[in-house]
């Protein structure tokens, strides 16, 4: 998807968390510095998503583990979960979500827009049909029929 796209679908949805009184705020340069000196080279659309919403984010993805704070421990539990069950790792392998400890949503490849991969406790990896940024617009678009 267009980044300039991409930016205009999340800056509604911060519109939409903030006009319910919600705190939205993304994370600083050295944040994001921070996860690259760490992980490694970031994609851009993942970088533009931390820089709006990764520090807080309202009610958008409540229960879920996907901000910066949550990160290191992402990816530890992550790994922890596929070893448990017996899963090889990735190369290169970057989890940007944990769903209640069980189902984890991750990149490898390191692109602008990389694919996204999906590990679900007892199952096996899947690549979703997802790039980064029409995940997180799939997303946006469950949470705007819920609200």
């Amino acid at each position: 998807m267009e980044q300039r796209a991409f930016l205009i679908e999340i800056k509604k949805l911060i519109a939409s968390i903030t006009s319910k009184n919600m705190t939205v705020k993304g994370c600083s340069t050295e944040d994001i510095l921070y996860l690259e000196e760490n992980y490694g080279e970031l994609p851009k659309s993942y970088k533009l998503f931390l820089s709006l919403l990764g520090v807080e984010s309202g009610d958008f993805k409540e229960g879920t583990d996907l901000l910066f704070k949550d990160i290191n421990d992402i990816n530890k539990y992550t790994v922890e979960l596929m070893q448990e069950n017996n899963i090889s790792i990735p190369v290169g392998m970057y989890s940007f979500l944990l769903h209640q400890g069980y189902s984890a949503l991750f990149f490898i490849e390191r692109d602008d827009d990389p694919s996204v991969y999906c590990y679900t406790e007892g199952k096996e990896i899947k690549k979703t049909k997802y790039v980064f940024s029409e995940y997180v617009l799939a997303e946006i678009e469950l949470y705007n029929r819920y609200q």
